[in-house]
């Protein structure tokens, strides 16, 4: 029985837990779930209050308000963030941040020293071994403070999300075309991006409560958005994918993709 919880319960969620499983669930629009069986991934993190604090102090590292119509044209927020306690921040919250440069902390002691050893080599052996290729494969930090939600749109990229630490949910739409055409988000180019979720059915969405060590696929080009747990901050890897092909051949929405930009 999946822990896994959908508000309606004649859908069951999507898992992939055999190759073959995963090949079918990346020919289709929902996103999915990566079952341990398949692949987990595991590295040793520190806690944290650590891991918001080193990436506080890196210049590559963004930070943005829950409400991003509110501009930081002063760096108030950043400047708050950067040297603030870190107690005080984590009390605090109000923020999300960001970090796609992950080589600056790959070096000895730093807390990245791993992260190739442990978690993109298998990765990328993985996806070799089942006969995947890709011009992409790149990963980013991704934490919430507590309760914030990321907006709602869609991504030009496959993405593979693995929940380090708090819980986060992770909505998108059983049929994203309803919400998204893909003739809106590839030919014209009008990809979603909006603070509020647009109107729809609850019975409409896909929903995965994410605990540490769970992994979750999200399927190039359809909409999502992300909401932090209320209680800690929510610290995802995520490892971003273009140009996926599977024995030479473009994934369905990658093939889209590509033909328009070819156009």
């Amino acid at each position: 029985m999946s822990r896994f919880t959908t508000v309606n319960p004649q859908r069951q969620h999507r898992f992939a837990c055999t190759p073959a499983q995963f090949l079918t669930n990346l020919q289709q629009t929902q996103n999915f779930l990566l079952a341990s069986e398949l692949f987990a991934f595991e590295m040793k993190m520190p806690p944290i209050a650590d891991v918001i604090d080193i990436l506080r102090r890196d210049d590559e590292t963004r930070v943005r308000s829950p409400v991003e119509t509110i501009k930081d044209e002063e760096g108030e927020l950043t400047r708050w963030v950067r040297t603030a306690p870190i107690e005080e921040l984590i009390d605090t919250g109000g923020f999300a941040m960001s970090n796609f440069e992950l080589s600056r902390f790959y070096e000895p002691n730093n807390f990245l020293h791993e992260f190739q050893d442990r978690i993109m080599i298998p990765w990328r052996t993985f996806l070799s071994q089942q006969g995947y290729t890709w011009q992409r494969c790149a990963p980013y930090i991704f934490i919430s403070m507590p309760g914030i939600s990321s907006t709602f749109h869609a991504d030009y990229s496959h993405v593979l999300a693995w929940q380090v630490y708090g819980e986060k949910t992770f909505n998108g739409f059983w049929e994203p075309e309803k919400y998204a055409p893909i003739e809106d988000v590839v030919i014209r180019g009008k990809a979603p991006r909006s603070i509020e979720v647009p109107a729809h059915d609850p019975k409409d969405v896909l929903s995965y409560k994410m605990k540490p060590g769970d992994v979750l696929w999200n399927q190039l080009l359809t909409p999502h958005w992300v909401v932090a747990g209320i209680d800690e901050p929510a610290f995802s890897i995520n490892i971003s994918h273009g140009g996926v092909r599977h024995r030479g051949m473009f994934l369905a929405n990658e093939k889209l993709l590509r033909e328009r930009w070819q156009s």
